[in-house]
């Protein structure tokens, strides 16, 4: 043991975690041995010793926990707040008293860490004795308590926090625990908060704001949320929350930009267009957009020459979401940009505005050299069959008609939203492959009533992607009638048309097609092999298990991994069939695979088995596999 906490402290982290393996793979551990490593959190110097110390602790957890009361009162108030923060790590309700009692002792740091672990173990009654330390003037331990109260998620009365704001420091703080826990009585605080003039407390009312109008009612907050933001629109009050917009706390943009949106005043189109750089917070501001409406139009328009590329296509988009039909001479100037990004959303925009002529326009595209635009273009022209039926119609038949095989395959790609079987027909006989693979795909989605012959037609054609799009096809379709022929695609010289056949089978989802599939496993192998086991277990349900938990003795490590996940939800019976085999598989995805689905199935009950595992393993990356999942079962 000594020379396993040397192990503890040393210079490299590999060793140090080695270490802690080696410890908890030893457990049940002796009290002298628990006792030091208790003793380890004392070393002033090696910080790497004390984190494997707190590691190994928090991990053995409930065994550990007596022996951690026990230094509780500690002359060292270093090792006291350890122990406090360890005794929260592992969540133990039994030590509520104590780490009450710590609120009141003599070193800041541990009243601080017994204020933080409370929340952590979020047990109400430890609401009482948070709240008398509010009465208190020690300002950092009032931080900690505040976070602690949120974490807790009680109600907190309002005359208690509401003084508290007299205190600037500490305003963020009440406003991140009102929106924690708040309901609907904290709104009028919290609707005053954001007419704060400190910026940190405007911002953190503001997200406060919009957490609790997440948990009212519609009705409700609209309002005492909604029309009182409103009134702000036009005033010099919403001056601060335009400021705000400027930051890069995405979660307080987040928040800001939902609440300019409901005030709706124009003034917020630059900020918003700022907040909009964000990926993830653009759908927000379109929101947003929404609810200022018509008066974001004028700075719109005026902002689209002179920005950048990406900020041109957010307005673009915006122009096509809001309806804004003064923008599509803008638009239809941007289908020019040398920038694909804005090309494509002006695409998408005239798509959504439908203006007389765009098909047109659009359809210049398609020949673009960028994949994004292509796509676009394609997918507009499909939102306009429902406007101009007539012009995509004629547009459909002159690229129907073209000697580019590429244009040939456009039109089949937007043949179905015109339900216009008859010329898919056509083309699934064309010349050209990729053609007929696209105008088979189309095909199932017509409703044709021969379409079924088309696609039983193509799985003899002599290209493998025509067979594959028809294989597909054919499952999207479905019906009695389609089970024969995927049935004879199984024997296809072809792996992938195999693989789309199985795929197919299983969306038909009819178990007469179980012979068919059992008799391909007997010679089938690697993708083709693994298609089939997961269409087996679809279609035949625990009665089909035999054949795969044959396969996880064979040679291909991919088909292993895939029988164990095919296995892992049909519950834990197999397991000790196969246990000493798959865990000295000779491959370590395999290994790594079924440890993870023995820790699935079995939960706690696997812990003898990954112990013993750990000992055993030489791949790190296994045994870091293993080590994770002991620690979240400790």
């Amino acid at each position: 043991m000594p020379l396993l906490f040397l192990a503890m402290g040393d210079q490299s982290w590999r060793v140090r975690k080695e270490a802690v393996a080696v410890l908890l793979a030893a457990q049940p551990l002796s009290d002298e041995a628990v006792e030091g490593v208790i003793a380890l959190l004392r070393s002033p110097d090696n910080a790497g010793l004390r984190n494997s110390a707190v590691e190994s602790l928090e991990r053995l957890g409930s065994s550990a926990v007596d022996h951690l009361c026990r230094h509780l009162g500690d002359p060292d108030h270093d090792l006291r707040k350890f122990v406090i923060d360890i005794l929260g790590s592992i969540g133990c309700g039994s030590c509520l008293p104590l780490l009450v009692r710590a609120l009141d002792d003599p070193d800041p740091n541990v009243r601080v860490a017994a204020a933080e672990n409370l929340g952590k173990l979020g047990d109400p009654a430890a609401l009482p004795h948070l709240l008398k330390v509010l009465e208190g003037g020690d300002l950092w331990l009032k931080f900690a308590v505040l976070d602690a109260l949120a974490l807790i998620g009680c109600p907190i009365p309002l005359e208690v926090l509401a003084p508290l704001l007299r205190e600037s420091l500490l305003k963020r703080a009440i406003y991140d625990c009102l929106g924690a826990v708040g309901d609907a009585g904290c709104l009028p605080l919290l609707l005053k908060g954001v007419r704060e003039p400190l910026r940190n407390a405007r911002e953190a009312a503001a997200v406060a704001l919009m957490r609790v109008r997440s948990r009212l009612a519609a009705d409700a907050a609209h309002e005492l949320v909604d029309l009182p933001l409103g009134s702000l629109k036009g005033t010099a009050e919403l001056e601060g929350l335009l400021v705000s917009l400027d930051g890069n706390d995405q979660a307080v943009l987040e928040a800001l930009s939902r609440v300019v949106g409901i005030i709706g005043d124009g003034r917020a189109v630059p900020g918003l267009l700022g907040v909009s750089r964000h990926e993830r917070l653009r759908g927000g501001c379109l929101q947003s957009f929404r609810g200022i409406g018509s008066a974001a139009l004028p700075q719109l328009m005026s902002r689209f020459p002179g920005a950048d590329g990406s900020e041109r296509a957010f307005i673009a988009l915006l122009l096509g979401e809001l309806g804004f039909v003064e923008g599509v001479g803008l638009l239809i100037e941007g289908l020019r940009d040398a920038t694909p990004q804005l090309r494509a959303a002006c695409a998408t925009a005239l798509g959504r505005l439908a203006p007389a002529g765009s098909p047109r326009e659009i359809e210049r595209l398609l020949d673009d050299p960028s994949q994004e635009v292509r796509e676009a273009a394609l997918e507009a022209l499909r939102r306009l069959s429902v406007k101009h039926p007539g012009e995509l119609a004629r547009l459909c038949a002159e690229l129907a008609q073209s000697a580019l095989p590429e244009r040939r395959r456009d039109a089949a790609l937007l043949l179905p939203s015109l339900s216009d079987g008859e010329r898919l027909s056509l083309l699934a006989k064309d010349e050209d492959a990729s053609v007929r693979a696209a105008a088979i795909a189309s095909l199932a989605r017509v409703g044709l009533p021969q379409a079924v012959g088309h696609l039983v037609m193509a799985l003899v054609d002599e290209e493998p992607q025509v067979r594959i799009a028809a294989a597909m096809a054919l499952g999207e379709v479905g019906g009695d009638e389609v089970l024969e022929p995927l049935l004879l695609a199984l024997n296809d010289s072809d792996p992938w048309v195999q693989t789309a056949s199985l795929k197919g089978l299983t969306a038909l989802g009819n178990p007469a097609a179980l012979p068919g599939v059992t008799a391909l496993l007997a010679q089938a192998r690697g993708p083709v092999l693994i298609a089939g086991l997961a269409t087996l277990a679809a279609l035949g349900g625990t009665s089909s298990l035999g054949p795969i938990r044959a396969a996880l003795a064979d040679g291909d490590e991919e088909v292993v991994q895939a029988a164990i996940g095919i296995l892992a939800g049909t519950g834990s019976d197999w397991i000790s069939d196969c246990r000493d085999a798959l865990l000295s598989h000779p491959h370590w995805g395999v290994r790594r695979s079924f440890v993870r689905a023995m820790a699935e199935t079995l939960e706690v009950r696997a812990l003898p088995y990954l112990i013993e595992a750990l000992a055993k393993e030489s791949d790190p990356l296994v045994k870091g596999e293993i080590a994770e999942i002991l620690g979240r079962f400790s």
